[in-house]
C-alpha cells in the first residue's frame, strides 16, 4: 500500500491532504497537536498527537508512525504544519518570543521531521514543503511568517543539492481559506497591501481556494512533476502550475 506522512493533519491543507489520500486508497501517517476526530477511525489512518516544537521527541514519533505502518519510509512526506502567529503587526512590535515561536514551527520543526525521515534505511521519494510567495515578496506586517518561509526556501534548496535521490517540491500554496489566511486578513489600516488583499478575498468569488481544492492541485502537481518541469529544491508558485496539470 502506498503511504504518505503528513504533518498538521488536524485542520487546513494538511487535513484536506489526509482526506484526499485516504479516499485514494493510501495509508496516511499523520502528526498534529490536535486530533482530527473524523479521520482517526479510518482503518488506513495512523495518527500520533504531538507538538512538533518539542524537537527532541520528533525522531521517536516518526519511528512510531512508520513502525505502526510497517514500512521503512513514506513515499511522500508533506511538511505542512505551520502557523502565522498574531494578526499582522509591525516588525518592531513583534517580540523575540513571538518571532521564535513562528520560526520553531515553520522552520525548525520542518528540519527535525525531515531529518528523522532521511536518516532511515529507506528514504522518501518526494518531500513537499508548504511554502509561500511571502518568502520572495514580503509584505509589511508579516515579519515572522515571511522570514520563516524565506529560510524554508533556502533549507529546501540546500537539502535538494545534498540529497539528489529525493525530490524536494517547494510549492507556494497561495490564498487558501485557512487559519493562516484568516489571520493575515485581520490586518489593520497600517498595512495597505494586506487590506487590499482582504478586499479581493471578500469580493472576488473563488479568490481564496478551499483546502480541499488546493490539496487536489498539490497531489496532481506531485504526480506530474516531471511533465511540469518542476525542479527539486526550487520554489514555484502553485498558480503557475495548476493550469497545466490534472486535478
Amino acid at each position: 500500500m502506498r503511504t504518505v506522512l503528513i504533518t498538521g493533519v488536524s485542520a487546513g491543507i494538511g487535513h484536506a491532504l489526509a482526506k484526499l489520500y485516504l479516499s485514494r486508497g493510501f495509508r496516511v501517517c499523520g502528526i498534529s497537536r490536535r486530533t482530527p476526530a473524523e479521520l482517526v477511525d479510518h482503518p488506513d489512518m495512523i495518527f500520533v498527537q504531538y507538538d512538533l516544537t518539542r524537537f527532541d521527541g520528533i525522531s521517536a514519533v516518526v519511528d512510531e508512525l512508520l513502525n505502526r505502518a510497517q514500512i521503512a519510509t513514506p513515499e511522500i512526506l508533506f511538511l505542512n504544519a505551520g502557523g502565522f502567529g498574531k494578526p499582522p503587526q509591525r516588525a518592531n512590535e513583534t517580540s523575540i518570543v513571538e518571532f521564535q515561536e513562528i520560526l520553531a514551527i515553520n522552520l525548525v520543526a520542518v528540519k527535525a521531521v525531515l531529518d528523522a525521515c532521511l536518516s532511515r534505511n529507506e528514504r522518501p521519494r518526494c518531500v513537499a514543503f508548504s511554502a509561500s510567495i511571502s518568502a520572495i515578496r514580503p509584505r509589511a506586517g508579516m515579519l515572522s511568517y515571511a522570514v520563516s518561509k524565506a529560510a524554508l526556501n533556502a533549507l529546501a534548496q540546500i537539502y535538494g543539492i545534498e540529497n539528489p535521490d529525493v525530490f524536494f517540491a517547494v510549492i507556494g500554496l497561495c490564498n487558501v481559506d485557512t487559519k493562516v489566511a484568516r489571520t493575515i486578513l485581520q490586518a489593520d489600516d497600517r498595512f495597505d497591501e494586506l487590506v487590499a488583499l482582504r478586499g479581493r478575498a471578500t469580493t472576488i468569488p473563488g479568490y481564496l481556494s478551499s483546502p480541499d481544492e488546493r490539496a487536489r492541485h498539490l497531489a496532481a502537481i506531485l504526480e506530474e512533476r516531471a511533465q511540469l518541469g518542476l525542479q527539486s529544491g526550487r520554489f514555484k508558485e502553485i498558480r503557475e502550475l495548476t493550469h497545466s496539470c490534472s486535478n
